[in-house]
């Protein structure tokens, strides 16, 4: 911004008029930079409006941070598995997990088949560096399926870690049946799977390497009674129910409950209240005269709009059809309040009620309803106050523009007046000291001429 005091000396004058040429310049550098002072005022009032927005765009995120914590107090998060007998078994709970109890029996835990090499095969006193078998290329045969296992460094432990990297369904590993001063080193397997599998190792020879030591069994439990005949399983881990996951720890009796919990849903709606509440009190501050930077600009009242009109949702069915039935109303002032009371007794006697009107971010209700309206005000590319700030910015950027040169322009003016007061001051100056001069020589003339008649 460039206004000029008058009290703003440009050049040195040394005519008795210098004062009034400077002022002759302040008066028009003045009235030249009139409209750029509108520009600045109107550059201080954009800045202005885009800090708001920034401020709104953030209280947005506390309510998009209540409707996220909404949705997951609904999803799997609200659930949880309690096993009575926790010895017996472990519970865990997924996506699409359901209310329910469940009685489990497990009358077998089953087991893995274990081999291990013959005594008869080469005594390997250190596994790093010998093996049981001359040989490098074997075959692993489980329950009749081959797998060739190649050991190039022929080294019991090669051996090991080879059989590990195949995609048989074993476990190798080396085991020290001696004692520590004779040790004797021997391949063992054992088959992931709890059922009867069968394992055998051959050399190139077809040599069998190994001799069983247990064979597995299967793993058999029944749900809730049924079927009449156990289930045989080949791993100690079941699916019970839609998104109920059973680990199997021992035989045994025992009683599992999925529940379904409240309390996040019941935080959510009161975040929700407290995050609606500040915001619709900052757009407040930019109404009617004497307002904040946004006063008149048709944002305030489209965000206020979009933010009531999810305070008043309705849907659903049943006992819970707008938000008042969980707790979430106005008070006599406006504000959005929430009433837990309301919420538990509604919540206790129809859960599956409110569970249909909250719905999900992607199949209806009051979630997928909330999370269109905030996408439509905050997109990053779409959202209303990135509309609104596109607009700002592009004021901005052509204000700035013509700042730039309006301060130009003024900035020439500025110093073509000074050069040309400049010049007429010298010129004044001259034609005044020509003109003492002169009336310096008169006087002189007329005192000579006085003397001379004395």
């Amino acid at each position: 911004m460039s206004t000029t005091p008058s009290s703003t000396t440009y050049f040195a004058g040394s005519s008795t008029f210098a004062a009034q040429l400077q002022q002759t310049i302040t008066h028009a550098v003045s009235a030249a930079s009139a409209p750029l002072q509108q520009l600045q005022t109107q550059q201080t009032t954009l800045t202005g409006q885009q800090t708001e927005l920034q401020t709104i765009s953030t209280d947005f995120t506390s309510i998009q941070a209540a409707v996220d914590s909404l949705t997951s107090s609904t999803g799997v998060g609200a659930f949880s598995a309690s096993v009575d007998d926790n010895t017996i078994a472990s519970a865990s709970v997924g996506a699409g997990v359901m209310a329910g109890t469940y009685s489990l029996d497990i009358l077998s835990i089953g087991s893995q088949t274990n081999a291990v090499s013959t005594g008869s095969l080469t005594k390997v006193a250190d596994p790093t560096t010998s093996n049981i078998d001359s040989g490098t290329s074997f075959t692993l045969t489980v329950n009749g399926t081959n797998y060739s296992i190649s050991d190039s460094g022929g080294t019991l432990s090669g051996l090991a870690q080879a059989i590990n990297s195949s995609s048989a369904n074993v476990q190798a590993s080396v085991v020290n049946v001696g004692s520590g001063s004779s040790p004797d080193y021997r391949l063992s397997l054992q088959s992931l799977s709890y059922a009867p599998d069968t394992i055998q190792l051959g050399d190139a020879n077809n040599s069998s390497l190994l001799s069983t030591i247990s064979t597995g069994s299967n793993v058999t439990y029944q749900v809730n009674g049924q079927p009449s005949t156990p289930i045989s399983s080949n791993t100690r881990s079941a699916t019970l129910s839609t998104g109920l996951n059973v680990q199997f720890l021992k035989t045994g009796t025992t009683q599992i409950t999925v529940s379904q919990s409240a309390s996040g849903i019941e935080s959510a709606l009161s975040s929700f209240a407290n995050a609606y509440n500040s915001i619709m009190t900052e757009l407040n501050k930019n109404r009617g005269q004497g307002g904040g930077a946004l006063a008149g600009d048709s944002i305030v009242y489209q965000l206020q709009n979009a933010l009531t009109s999810l305070a008043n949702f309705s849907g659903g069915s049943g006992a819970v059809q707008s938000l008042s039935a969980i707790g979430l109303s106005f008070d006599s002032s406006g504000n959005l309040s929430f009433d837990s009371g309301t919420f538990s007794a509604t919540a206790s006697s129809n859960p599956n009620d409110v569970l249909n009107f909250i719905g999900t971010a992607t199949s209806g209700g009051f979630l997928q309803t909330a999370n269109s309206m905030i996408t439509s005000v905050t997109d990053p590319t779409t959202g209303i106050i990135a509309g609104d700030n596109s607009t700002i910015a592009s004021q901005l950027t052509t204000i700035g523009t013509k700042i730039t040169t309006d301060q130009a322009q003024v900035s020439q003016l500025q110093t073509t007046l000074t050069a040309q007061m400049a010049t007429a001051d010298a010129t004044i100056s001259s034609l005044q000291n020509q003109l003492t001069e002169v009336t310096d020589l008169f006087a002189q003339m007329q005192t000579n001429e006085r003397l001379a008649t004395a």
